[in-house]
């Protein structure tokens, strides 16, 4: 199953962010009692200064993390650690908690994935430093990407644990996280922070589907079948668009996609991409080049596999 990861931008996206920390830090952690509204929520969640990150499997959110921009209101964490003596004067400052994956999709892939996301949106901001109060667990998996600690051990008041305080300077990232960036920045020219991320022989697209969004490959790539046939018809490549046929003419997939290898997607739902095509004309004579160069490759490669046959 491919793992999603979003902006929250809807009420119920955002209310299941304050469910799925409940969820995490109440019911399978303990970290924090129970309550009856069953959602976890500050007065930082009301602030425009702050973004959730969630991950969601199969439309159900399994996680989040919140991106909170510094501001006159302060950090979350200022009341309980004071961050800003480990850094410059003049640092743009993000800081990132409330950091949770259930735990039956706790796994490497799903916390790289939230990290990797989190980092490209500080970057995109302009952040020079984020900070993040760490769960002692999870410390050696920030470190691999630049965070150092930056204090003694300390107790969360909130969450009723240890935290470590820890610091990362975007231009010090580690550079599998920087070429992740890299990669985003390059092919994303409409600012969308909305990726999914699939495995090997994952279905992108099946035949006979409703057509939802339209993609673009951000890293790795895909190959093309006709319905009910394994023989690859195509290839997709990073940088190629794929998908927004169906969202122009309304009718349902005619084809399958399938990851050639682990790939990195960013997703444009019909309503982005219809907004960005009629009315965005630089956004809309992106899209008309990439969906040229998608078309003449396809012609291509069926002119090659005709001549083959």
């Amino acid at each position: 199953m491919p793992t999603n990861i979003v902006l929250a931008k809807t009420a119920k996206e955002i209310d299941e962010v304050f469910k799925i920390r409940y969820k995490v830090f109440s019911k399978e952690e303990s970290l924090i009692g129970a309550n009856e509204e069953g959602r976890l929520f500050d007065r930082f969640d009301t602030f425009p200064s702050t973004k959730n990150l969630i991950v969601t499997v199969e439309n159900n959110v399994v996680g989040s993390m919140r991106l909170t921009l510094d501001s006159e209101m302060g950090l979350p964490a200022d009341e309980y650690f004071n961050f800003r003596e480990f850094l410059p004067d003049d640092a743009f400052i993000l800081h990132a908690g409330m950091f949770c994956i259930s735990k039956e999709f706790r796994n490497p892939r799903a916390s790289s994935d939230l990290i990797l996301m989190s980092s490209y949106y500080g970057i995109s901001q302009g952040v020079t430093h984020v900070v993040a109060p760490i769960n002692p667990k999870i410390a050696n998996l920030l470190k691999r990407i630049g965070f150092n600690t930056v204090g003694n051990q300390f107790f969360d008041p909130h969450l009723n644990t240890p935290m470590l305080p820890m610091v990362l300077k975007t231009d010090e990232l580690n550079d599998f996280f920087i070429n992740f960036v890299k990669k985003n920045q390059l092919q994303d020219f409409i600012g969308e922070y909305e990726r999914s991320f699939y495995k090997k022989n994952e279905y992108i697209i099946k035949a006979g589907d409703e057509g939802k969004y339209a993609y673009l490959i951000i890293e790795g790539s895909a190959y093309v079948t006709l319905p009910n046939s394994t023989h690859q018809i195509g290839e997709l490549q990073e940088g190629e668009i794929f998908g927004e046929l169906a969202l122009l003419t309304d009718e349902v997939r005619s084809s399958n996609v399938i990851a050639k290898s682990n790939v990195q997607i960013m997703q444009l739902s019909k309503d982005t991409f219809v907004r960005y095509f009629f009315n965005e004309p630089k956004q809309a004579q992106q899209l008309l080049k990439l969906m040229g160069i998608r078309t003449q490759k396809m012609i291509s490669q069926l002119q090659n596999l005709t001549l083959n046959n």
